[in-house]
């Protein structure tokens, strides 16, 4: 929703009603894709797209809140804040012939952001280190040296960019500049990507927005083209706008939990069974199944338990994926099978003793290994009392927490919006996705002082901060504008 909301905004100086809101509706159910799993770059896309529209605002408050609210998406995930400063830069770039005092403005925001992403990254190193463990399947990939297989991307937008193409010079000022040095990076990305292996191509197309905000501005275009002929014209744009809409509804559709209710189950008998173990002892957990899924498999499984078990206990887990018995491994598999028994040989010499064998049937329904702890909850009779276990969630409650949560991130943006941009509706469009960056970069401001958000009192505060800080510099520019109402006194001449 913040996605879209900020996608409608970012064009609305250059199209009409129609044009922002289809904008918004293609953006916004494109964002699916990202809302799979990668929320950090769904949270800095966001960010960056009610940043580009504070831009397209022409003003010098606009370019000093765009930059601060980049700097919040950039600290959710700082890789891909370069992937947002490249962007303004050739932005700025491209602006420099015509308006050099735009183009300072995008170099201005890009460089303002990227200093306060660095301050805060300076702020949090004193804080526990970061888990040297792989969190996707992308960095085992990259571990293992198995670059060829990251030489792929699963959408492919076969209407979407022959339309952003056709929509490619519709906007105009900095959101035009803004849009088309975004295709154009994305472009490159794309097949830097394909060619060098050092990271999936499909992260900078999930990571495109500026595709699906092109192409409604194409899908303007085409109406426009088609008027003459007003019910061909209605039944091509719908269709192709429904051709777009579906590539994000499949994928929707395809969508599964990354993890279940029998494994949160399993997790809360292995979170009781690993604090009982003593302490700093490796936790090795054998993951297995007897098929090619085993590396996607072993990365999720590595990311649950860990979350799963006493968070004291984190840095102890180590995944490992045993040989399957009568066959000779090969591949990815005899890949995976060599990093982590090294993982394991290499956690029990930092221990000093070997590590605990655990099974979860959950994630291993083949090796029953002499001497492991085989941890069944559909065995299991007794009650399990965990420490900090994860809780499984229902449809309503997801839901309303989703509700909630935008709600959240409105009150807590619209402050700092109202100080950016001069129109309210626009405003009103921006909030969330600018509130989203405000939180992240107060709770990070928060945390470098040593309030830690382990309770509501420091999660209220953050938002209370992040929220009120906008609503009072509001109300302090109004205040500065309005004319002085205080009654003027004539002097009267002396008799």
């Amino acid at each position: 929703m913040a996605v879209g909301l900020a996608s409608a905004a970012l064009v609305r100086r250059g199209t009409n009603a129609s044009g922002s809101a289809l904008a918004g509706l293609l953006a916004g159910t494109f964002a699916v894709h990202l809302a799979a799993g990668y929320v950090a770059n769904l949270a800095t896309a966001a960010a960056f797209l009610a940043a580009g529209a504070l831009l397209d605002g022409r003003t010098r408050r606009a370019a000093v809140i765009a930059a601060v609210v980049l700097a919040g998406g950039g600290l959710a995930h700082p890789q891909f804040l370069l992937v947002c400063v490249a962007i303004l830069i050739v932005a700025a770039a491209t602006a420099w012939p015509g308006d050099r005092s735009e183009a300072l403005r995008l170099a201005g925001a890009a460089v303002g952001g990227g200093a306060i992403v660095g301050i805060g990254l300076l702020a949090v190193r004193p804080g526990a280190p970061a888990l040297d463990v792989d969190t996707s399947k992308d960095a085992f990939l990259r571990r293992v040296g198995l670059t060829s297989a990251l030489r792929w991307t699963r959408y492919v937008q076969w209407v979407s960019v022959p339309l952003a193409i056709a929509g490619f010079s519709a906007p105009n000022g900095n959101a035009g500049r803004i849009l088309r040095s975004w295709f154009g990076i994305t472009v490159v990305g794309l097949v830097f990507a394909l060619t060098t292996g050092w990271l999936p191509a499909d992260r900078f197309v999930t990571f495109g927005f500026a595709i699906p905000i092109l192409a409604a501005l194409g899908l303007v275009w085409l109406w426009r083209r088609l008027m003459p002929r007003r019910a061909l014209a209605v039944l091509v744009t719908v269709a192709l706008t429904l051709a777009m809409l579906a590539g994000s509804a499949i994928a929707w559709n395809r969508q599964e939990p990354f993890i279940s209710d029998a494994e949160t189950r399993a997790l809360r008998i292995a979170n009781e069974a690993v604090a009982r173990l003593e302490p700093r002892r490796p936790l090795a957990f054998l993951v297995n199944e007897p098929d090619d899924t085993v590396s996607f498999l072993a990365t999720r499984a590595g990311n649950v338990v860990r979350a799963g078990v006493p968070p004291d206990r984190i840095r102890d887990v180590v995944v490992v994926v045993p040989p399957l018995e009568g066959e000779i491994a090969v591949g990815e598999r005899a890949a995976l099978e060599g990093l982590t028994e090294r993982d394991l040989i290499a956690a029990e010499d930092r221990a000093g003793r070997s590590a605990a064998v655990l099974v979860l049937t959950a994630f291993d329904e083949v090796d029953r290994p002499q001497g492991a702890l085989v941890l069944d909850p559909s065995a299991s009779t007794k009650d399990a009392f965990p420490v900090e276990p994860l809780e499984p969630s229902s449809a309503a409650g997801i839901a309303w927490a989703s509700i909630a949560t935008l709600a959240l991130l409105w009150f807590a943006g619209y402050g700092w919006s109202r100080m950016g941009f001069e129109e309210g509706i626009t405003a009103v469009a921006a909030a969330p996705a600018i509130g989203a960056a405000m939180l992240i970069l107060v709770a990070t401001a928060l945390d470098a002082i040593g309030v830690r958000l382990g309770s509501a009192v420091a999660a209220l505060a953050v938002s209370a901060l992040a929220g009120g800080g906008g609503y009072f510099g509001w109300f302090v520019l109004e205040r500065r504008a309005r004319p002085d109402a205080a009654p003027q006194i004539e002097e009267q001449p002396a008799e």
